[in-house]
């Protein structure tokens, strides 16, 4: 005689572990997915499984089919297609899986009835409509209840453990609970437990403080007889578990953010146009991206260049991936083809096919590298099955492929470490505890949750009712789930569930099933206590748990031993690295000579240990790209009226240039949602491009050249002789005046301008200085017009009275050469000497000591004659390493 096999069966149970402390062959414990599946088998009707998605497909098709203008649900269809198939389907699913095979029964003439609702009807039109839809969980119900009937096959199953009552079952699965009692399955009842759990509640402030506490409270024990229950990732609690000792937990945050999942979204938001740049450059930077790394750097840094995929760095990139001998044209072409040339308009309502074909290179790509690299095959075949649904459909909007692809790739849940073995049982939620334990530890309680009725509308369930379909409700749902949780937690001695007040920052609602819980569970002897008072009676706080060095919770506890006080010390801000003459500047630009008079220490880490940023965290954006934006429109303004010899452009010359460079310099402005910000630039620019050049010709001002190249030697005196360092660049804008005079204006986006008034007021406006003197030919810079024109105020600011009202200045051009080169000597000498200062740390440190002398870094720079330039530290991307950033870890 075989041995008897034995099932139990409960509502929640789908994701239980099978047996704990007594496993056995014949022994299972299922949900009613399992349940079905195992039924399935064992009657011979298993079959393969269609996704949810192709399913959706299939139902739409059903939809249109029905649909006409008078429809009710034809709104809805043509503003949502695959939302409404979606959200019918999973009505018609839910009302199948509790009996339902299509039919209704018409109202009564002469009574109150009005039959059935809309929605109801569509459901039963689109159940009789032609075309394929393939079955789902819902469908096997109905089959299985119908084969358990009629089937000669023997099941093989000898008793069913109900995990609760028959009666709280849905009708259906009653019906079906009564067909395997007819073929002889004995069905029983697990008795209900009789113990009452000793219940404490840890309240921490985060889950950081939670998790120190809960693996603390593992560690102390030998868990044996112990059950975890984890409904939230363990993440934080894995790292302190680790730090004690005990294995992981290995429970991930469902994410769409692995770089396998982010490949197919990311590249059918780069099929439209606009081009959306950043998303480009994410897709260019994922770890399995299917553009080659060479051709990736070679796009991103003409991304970084220009923020756009119709401009000359663009062209410049696809010329050097084709000429590069191991890419070549071949891949070069498609590159261009796919994210410049081909790209879909949604105004023009694109079919299924044309996004197939827009997607012929990642397919093909994605396809070779997938037959080399397993862990792509799970995205080639997801990508197959978004092809599969988009092919049939004529018109396709971004919505809908969004809609489509969400459908088809479901976050995943993967853990950073993975789970380790381990004495205790873990599950999922406390409903699924089936055996005796002593202790039960709910991590995430705030966030358990059990699965949930669809709701529907009281006609609705009451036509359904009329036709034998009985819905079971939420409210009887959540009633059953809250019953077997009660029923779990008396499966152990001591239940500790853990709360927190905020999760990642944000606060964390608590959960009424710790209510049912205390009310049901812990029963005071001979005290007459308020709900609440006794969720307080149990309520632990970790400031609690240590009394005189001794940690105690929930029937365990630990000496604790104090650690040692480790206090952060911040980094020096002056560093000795060594005399090297390797450490002179080989070359400057204005930019990096701002930044060695500013902070040796960033100039050093950016130029000679060459730390920069990647081209992918460097395309421009925000007031950065609107400047560069407005300098080019200004620049191919000039173009054309120098060829012209006119001096100020017309609005509509001003309008088509800035029409004609916005995909290539600032295509972020054209996207989605960008209008009213788009508009908002446009206007300042076209004002700022009218009120420059009409202030030039006023002022007597011709402008010669944008962007004029500047090539001159900077000799400074150190202690070895003279260091000869070239400086170049490039002057934005370059002009003669009435009288021969050279004027340079450099061209400023800035949100207030301030900054740059005070310069040119106190005489600091070093920019300006450095580009008269590389024009000109004395050691000193000429005391000749120069400005700074503010883009975004339509103003110039300036100490000469060709831009309008000049600005009193406290230093000549003279003077403040003098001071800048002096600077520039004594820190290049200490550079060459191997000191390299962090200058905000080092003032701010200068600063704290006080004394009777100049109070500031600025004060003290000024005495001694030098100039004092303001370090860039709202730019730099160093504050770690010098200690304004971080914790100085």
């Amino acid at each position: 005689m075989g041995e008897t096999m034995i099932v139990e069966f409960g509502w929640f149970l789908d994701r239980a572990p099978w047996a704990y402390s007594r496993p056995g062959l014949n022994r299972v414990r299922v949900g009613r997915k399992n349940f079905i599946g195992l039924l399935q088998t064992r009657l011979g009707l298993t079959r393969p499984d269609t996704p949810n998605a192709g399913r959706v497909s299939q139902y739409l098709r059903r939809l249109e089919r029905l649909d006409t203008p008078d429809a009710w649900f034809h709104g809805s269809l043509q503003a949502d297609p695959w939302s409404t198939a979606q959200e019918l389907l999973a009505a018609r699913d839910d009302a199948v899986a509790n009996g339902w095979d299509g039919s209704l029964r018409e109202p009564v003439q002469g009574t109150d009835d009005a039959g059935p609702s809309p929605l109801l009807r569509t459901l039963a039109a689109a159940e009789r409509a032609p075309g394929e839809l393939a079955p789902s969980l819902a469908d096997d119900v109905v089959e299985l209840l119908a084969e358990l009937g009629s089937s000669p096959l023997p099941l093989g199953i000898d008793e069913l453990v109900l995990q609760h009552p028959e009666a709280t079952f849905p009708e259906i699965w009653r019906r079906i609970i009564g067909a395997l009692r007819a073929r002889g399955v004995r069905v029983s009842e697990t008795p209900r437990p009789a113990q009452s759990p000793e219940i404490t509640v840890l309240t921490a402030g985060t889950e950081w403080e939670a998790a120190e506490h809960a693996a603390r409270w593992l560690a102390a024990g030998t868990n044996n007889r112990t059950a975890v229950v984890c409904s939230e990732p363990t993440s934080v609690l894995d790292q302190y578990l680790t730090l004690h000792g005990q294995p992981r937990l290995g429970v991930g945050d469902r994410s769409p953010w692995r770089a396998q999942d982010q490949l197919i979204p990311l590249f059918f938001e780069l099929v439209w146009a606009p081009a959306n740049v950043h998303l480009l450059a994410e897709f260019l930077t994922l770890p399995d991206s299917p553009v080659r790394r060479a051709a990736g750097r070679h796009l991103l840094h003409a991304l970084a260049q220009e923020p756009g995929v119709h401009g000359a760095a663009w062209a410049e990139a696809i010329a050097a991936i084709s000429s590069d001998p191991s890419l070549g044209p071949g891949p070069a072409d498609a590159l261009d083809r796919t994210f410049r040339t081909r790209l879909l308009k949604e105004e023009e309502r694109p079919s299924g096919t044309q996004l197939i074909e827009a997607t012929a290179w990642l397919a093909s790509t994605l396809s070779a590298r997938a037959a080399v690299t397993e862990r792509l095959q799970p995205t080639l075949a997801q990508l197959k099955r978004v092809l599969e649904l988009l092919a049939p459909l004529p018109h396709v909007s971004r919505r809908d492929l969004r809609r489509i692809i969400a459908s088809v790739l479901t976050p995943h849940s993967e853990p950073v470490l993975p789970a380790e073995a381990a004495p205790w049982l873990r599950l999922n939620h406390l409903v699924e505890l089936g055996e005796d334990v002593e202790d039960a530890l709910w991590w995430g309680f705030p966030s358990a949750s059990t699965p949930s009725a669809r709701r529907w509308d009281a006609h609705d369930a009451d036509s359904l009712a009329k036709v034998g379909v009985h819905l079971p409700t939420p409210k009887e749902l959540t009633a059953l789930s809250v019953r077997e949780t009660l029923a779990a937690a008396g499966r152990c001695k001591r239940l500790i569930v853990v709360q927190t007040a905020q999760r990642n920052g944000e606060r964390v609602d608590a959960n009424p099933l710790l209510e049912a819980l205390v009310a049901a569970h812990d029963h005071p002897d001979g005290v007459s206590t308020t709900l609440a008072e006794r969720i307080a009676q149990a309520t632990r706080a970790p400031s609690s748990l240590n009394k005189y060095g001794m940690w105690r919770l929930a029937g365990r506890e630990t000496r604790l031993t104090r650690a040692a006080a480790v206090l952060p010390v911040p980094p020096e801000p002056a560093l000795e690295v060594g005399a090297n003459p390797a450490l002179a500047p080989e070359r400057l630009s204005f930019s990096q000579l701002e930044v060695l008079l500013g902070c040796s220490l960033r100039w050093a880490l950016e130029r000679k240990g060459r730390l920069t940023v990647p081209d992918a965290a460097d395309i421009p954006e925000g007031s950065r790209m609107i400047g560069t934006f407005a300098h080019r429109v200004i620049e191919r303004l000039h173009e054309g009226l120098r060829a012209e010899h006119r001096a100020v452009p017309t609005d509509a010359e001003i309008s088509a240039a800035i029409d004609g460079l916005l995909p290539a310099a600032a295509s972020e402005l054209l996207l989605p949602g960008q209008k009213a910000r788009r508009l908002t630039v446009v206007a300042a620019i076209t004002e700022a491009a009218r009120v420059f050049f009409s202030r030039l010709q006023s002022g007597g001002v011709a402008l010669q050249e944008m962007e004029k190249p500047i090539l001159r030697e900077l000799q400074l005196v150190t202690q070895d002789g003279v260091l000869a360092i070239p400086v170049s660049g490039s002057a934005d804008a370059v002009g003669i005046d009435s009288e021969g005079h050279t004027v340079v204006v450099d061209l400023k986006w800035s949100s207030g301008g301030g900054h740059l008034r005070e310069k040119v007021r106190k005489g600091t406006a070093l920019q300006l200085a450095l580009y008269q003197w590389a024009i000109g030919e004395g050691e000193a810079p000429a005391d000749h017009p120069t400005a700074y024109y503010l883009l975004k105020q339509h103003d110039f600011s300036s100490a000469h009275p060709h831009f309008g009202p000049r600005t009193p200045r406290a230093w000549g051009p003279d003077e403040l050469w003098q001071r800048a080169v002096r600077s520039a000597e004594h820190i290049v000498a200490q550079v060459l000497a191997g000191r390299v200062t962090a200058a905000k740390p080092y003032a701010d440190a200068l600063e704290e000591q006080g004394g009777d002398g100049p109070a500031t870094f600025e004060e003290i720079e000024t005495a001694v004659g030098r100039l004092y330039v303001e370090p860039g530290c709202r730019f730099c991307r160093f504050g770690a390493l010098c200690g304004l950033k971080g914790d100085y870890s």
